[in-house]
């Protein structure tokens, strides 16, 4: 999480920020458009700028830290997760459509109430702005004006910037169609003081008032929103940083258009999620994430802002929701937990062995008493309950087959494939079993066993597994064979040895 400097990135970039922007107070933006689910790849924009904001406040700036919630934008085509019905409502601002579920208000308000929800278990504090209220109190209204007014200021700034003639007929500003109420089909045919008329690709004509009869292109209302905010520090997803992105032709709009220094930029590579060995760009559009609220059902949120803040913006992150997550954590617990806390990877194999039987319900005082085998000390009963809990989500949600396992009942059928030497093997060790053994002393005596017989340590092993698990594999075996009462193993062996 630190450079050479032994500073933390986010620490460097207030620094950065003092240094070039000498303004009484700083505002951190973030933000997104809700069309699908708001995934952790999204996440990374808001933790970058929550880390930023607290590094201006640690210095003794005045900061805050605000969130657009881009509402206002038109829903761009029929998601594979919408129904078929919502082809009409292609090219509506989201605010304007129903919710698919009928949930909420509106479509953007679907998607945007689980993520408010998340920042607020992930204790990270915004100023919410909502872009359709903006537009329809009339926050945007000067700002549309100048940019109808500067039309072709704009359109030669954005040709310079990106290489490529813009159409002779593009405006800044998108009205919405009073009749077909899409803003994705109308043209601006001229305006007054007080809003655009148009012509609509249904046959409708008409007059759309800057207070909420429309909205600025994409490009040209980031650098309004600059201004009309107070922005002065911006993280956002390398693509917009590229040459001729929206970030250079949103600086040349800011200054040469609206007379505003723009904003710090903080460029960030994306998150790209691992899954099942692949990897894959998020998209809320296309169904490629994880919700931000879902993945803190199996996570804690310290340990999920842990995993995005150890790493720079500057590169990108793999996220593995399976074996990867495992090991953030177990990094995590390291560096920060309290050595006789649970790990929780333990914790992952002591939640299999408290199942009820013929049940995939956990029993926590079997969980806590295979802990206490195993030498650790529940003080923290109710820190102990919430590691079990996010353990058995995330072996239900994402362990691999590798992790799972189930102790079983009554000797398994696989013990007849055990080998004359892996027998003895379990009969020497049942004879040395002893109840306060640690770990490492269990797992030290299956080798010393295999030597004793003349077989493989790896053969012990799987003979240990076989007979309690009914497979050749399972968790560290030291670990579990702590976890368990000796009396029971000891009797499996025997019975498994013959």
């Amino acid at each position: 999480m630190s450079s050479g400097t032994n500073k933390h990135w986010a620490e460097e970039i207030a620094e950065k920020v003092l240094e070039r922007r000498g303004v009484k107070k700083h505002v951190v933006a973030t933000g997104i458009t809700p069309s699908g689910h708001i995934h952790i790849g999204n996440l990374r924009e808001i933790i970058i700028a929550d880390a930023v904001r607290n590094a201006l406040l640690k210095r003794g700036a005045d900061a805050e830290m605000i969130y657009v919630a881009d509402t206002y934008d038109p829903l761009r085509r029929r998601y594979p997760f919408l129904p078929e019905n919502y082809e009409e409502h292609v090219g509506k601002p989201l605010s304007e459509i129903p919710d698919p579920e009928g949930c909420c208000e509106n479509y953007a308000e679907h998607f945007l109430n689980p993520f408010l929800e998340a920042l607020e278990e992930l204790s990270i504090e915004i100023k919410l702005y909502r872009a359709d209220e903006l537009y329809k109190r009339g926050a945007y209204a000067d700002a549309i004006k100048m940019a109808l007014e500067r039309r072709d200021d704009i359109k030669r700034i954005i040709d310079e910037a990106t290489g490529r003639r813009s159409p002779e007929d593009w405006s800044p500003f998108n009205p919405i169609c009073e009749r077909c109420g899409r803003l994705t089909t109308t043209k601006v045919k001229g305006f007054d003081a007080g809003g655009a008329f148009y012509e609509c690709e249904c046959g409708h004509g008409g007059f759309a008032p800057f207070k909420g009869g429309g909205k600025l292109t994409w490009r040209v209302d980031w650098a309004a929103r600059w201004k009309i905010l107070g922005v002065t520090v911006e993280p956002f997803g390398k693509d917009h940083a590229v040459a001729g992105g929206s970030y250079d032709t949103g600086v040349r709009i800011s200054k040469e258009i609206y007379g505003y220094e723009p904003p710090f930029p903080i460029p960030f590579e994306h998150i790209i999620l691992k899954l099942g060995g692949r990897l894959a760009k998020m998209s809320s559009s296309a169904g490629v994430n994880i919700p931000v609220k879902e993945i803190l059902e199996v996570v804690p949120p310290e340990i999920l802002k842990y995993a995005i803040l150890r790493t720079k913006p500057e590169r990108h992150i793999e996220f593995d929701p399976s074996l990867g997550l495992l090991s953030i954590i177990d990094e995590y617990e390291r560096r920060f937990a309290a050595a006789d806390d649970v790990p929780f990877r333990h914790v992952v194999m002591l939640v299999q062995l408290g199942r009820r039987p013929h049940s995939e319900e956990v029993d926590l005082s079997l969980v806590r008493a295979a802990a206490e085998r195993s030498g650790y000390v529940v003080k923290d009963e109710e820190a102990f309950m919430r590691k079990v809990m996010y353990a058995e989500r995330w072996l239900r949600r994402f362990a691999p087959e590798s992790m799972k396992f189930e102790l079983k009942e009554a000797l398994p059928p696989e013990a007849e494939t055990l080998t004359e030497g892996q027998k003895a093997a379990l009969r020497v060790l049942a004879s040395t079993l002893r109840d306060n053994m640690t770990a490492e002393e269990l797992h030290n005596a299956i080798y010393a066993a295999a030597e004793n017989v003349g077989i493989k340590g790896a053969d012990a092993f799987k003979a240990v597994y076989i007979a309690l698990l009914g497979k050749p594999s399972g968790p560290r075996a030291g670990w579990f064979l702590a976890s368990l009462d000796k009396e029971f193993v000891r009797r499996r062996f025997l019975e498994a040895a013959g």
